[in-house]
Parts: structure tokens; sequence; C-alpha cells
């Protein structure tokens, strides 16, 4: 009988240990309990797992782990009911979400114990061109599990492109840029912990891009702004691992425009410039 999906948030959990350092998968418990008679649902809110056990099951002990990793992330004595992990920490570009992701929990029957991995995907969606060359747009999370943006980047044939991180070049382990991106309008962070940056399952939430991908950074032509079609890449770098790109269109006309506060650092007293108006295939 497999677990099934609800949406609740319900019920205080009990006082919170926790805990970092490894299990041993062959020495853990024996479940003597299936997963179906002690968990009742789970569901991923903001940078949270929220799980749920069957009511009248006393749940002694909870804990996430990851069984690949042979790593114990959080314990909860006690819970009531409910139980709630931390599984995102935008503040420092980390999430816990793998397929090896596991909750198990302790009966008077003994363990029991179930995946808690559920799938991530960002789509970009409405791709707008701000007058100082940079971009904003929505990100949908069309997954079950929440989405740590940890980079977007754009580049291809755009004037002032970033990493490709689709690129052999590209670490995510030594990259050191940061996201790149601020979360805007209803999504503008009011704290530094970075909770713009995390988009909720079925959510969409907007970003501003912190760098200007089509600011022309030694001055603009009138040839640069002419209207000619070009093709551009924008990739969204999951915390979680993956990476999903996308491929669109745009054209740039108009007169350069001075962009106030941007200059050169390669050319020095250079003022950067933008076409009036950019205009996208994903606007």
């Amino acid at each position: 009988m497999s677990m099934e999906r609800r949406d609740f948030i319900t019920t205080t959990v009990g006082s919170t240990i926790m805990l970092t350092g490894c299990i041993n998968s062959k020495n853990s418990p024996t479940t003597n309990s299936t997963s179906s008679e002690v968990f009742s649902g789970y569901e991923y809110v903001g940078s949270e797992l929220v799980v749920r056990f069957q009511d009248e099951i006393e749940v002694r002990k909870a804990i996430l782990f990851d069984e690949n990793a042979e790593e114990t992330y959080q314990t909860i004595e006690q819970p009531n009911g409910s139980v709630q992990f931390t599984v995102i920490y935008p503040d420092r570009n980390e999430s816990l979400l793998s397929k090896s992701l596991y909750v198990k929990a302790k009966t008077a029957e003994g363990w029991s114990r179930h995946s808690v991995w559920e799938p991530i995907h960002g789509v970009v969606k409405s791709i707008d061109v701000k007058k100082d060359g940079r971009v904003l747009f929505d990100i949908e999370n069309t997954g079950t599990a929440s989405l740590l943006v940890r980079f977007v980047g754009i580049y291809g044939d755009v004037p002032n492109p970033t990493v490709d991180p689709q690129s052999n070049d590209f670490d995510r382990d030594s990259f050191e840029l940061g996201p790149g991106v601020v979360g805007t309008g209803h999504n503008r962070p009011l704290n530094p912990t970075r909770t713009d940056l995390v988009v909720s399952p079925k959510e969409t939430a907007t970003f501003e891009t912190l760098y200007a991908p089509f600011a022309f950074t030694e001055g603009a032509t009138e040839d640069d702004c002419a209207g000619t079609e070009e093709s551009a890449e924008m990739a969204i770098v999951h915390a979680s691992g993956k990476i999903a790109s996308y491929s669109f269109t745009y054209t740039a006309s108009g007169n350069p425009v001075v962009i106030e506060g941007r200059t050169s650092s390669t050319a020095g007293q250079q003022t950067a410039e933008a076409c009036e108006v950019v205009e996208t295939s994903r606007s």
C-alpha cells in the first residue's frame, strides 16, 4: 500500500535536536511496521518538509536521513502527530533533497521508514528586459518538492553574458558568484536568510537579475540596436543538482541609452549603454 501525499500543516511538533553525523545502514534498526501503518502523508512547504503520522500511532522518535550518504540530518523526539524538518538552507545555498532522502519513525512496534523524495523542476516564464539591461522573469516550480535557486545564468548572443552553467568549465562546488538574482514584488526578501530563493511546489515567484546581460559595457552602436533577431539561453541551476535551460530569441531596437550608474570595468571611462527597446520571445 503506498503512502498518499496530502495537503496539511497541522499539530505542534515536539522538541527538536539537530544532529549531523553518520549512520550505518547495515546496523540500522530492523523495520517492523509498514510505512502505511505509521505515516499518513507528507508535503514540502517552503524550506520545510512536513510529515504526518497516523492518528492511532504513537511515534517516539523521527529521523531525517540520507541513505546513500549515510548521514543523519535531524532527529525529533516525541513528535505529536506531525513533524517538521528543515530541508533547505537558502542562506548557504544548501538543499538536502535527493532520491535517497528518507524519514524513519520509531514506535512501540519498532522502526518504519519512508522515502520523501519528490521531483523538482523550475520553468522560466515571462522574460522581460529592463531599461538598464537587467532581466525580470518568473520561475514556476512544476515539481512537488521545493526548489532552491542556486544560480541563474543568461548567455549566448547577448551583449554581457554570464558563464554557461552547462559548460565543462562550470564547477558548482567552487562557484562563488552567488545566485545572481533577487526576488522582486511579493517575492522581495525581507531578511538576509534569502527565503526569496525558495519556490514552493506548484508556485510561481518573480525575480530580477543583479547583473545586466543586455547592457553594452563599452557602449552600444546603431547596429547593436538595429532590430536583428538574436538567440540566447537562460539556465536555472537547482541547489539539489539539476540544471534546467531554456532558449529564447530577442530583438533590440531604438537608440542607445546611457545606463545611469554603470561603467565598463574594462574601459574605465566608457559608460555602459542599452538599447531603448528589447523584446523577447518569452515576454
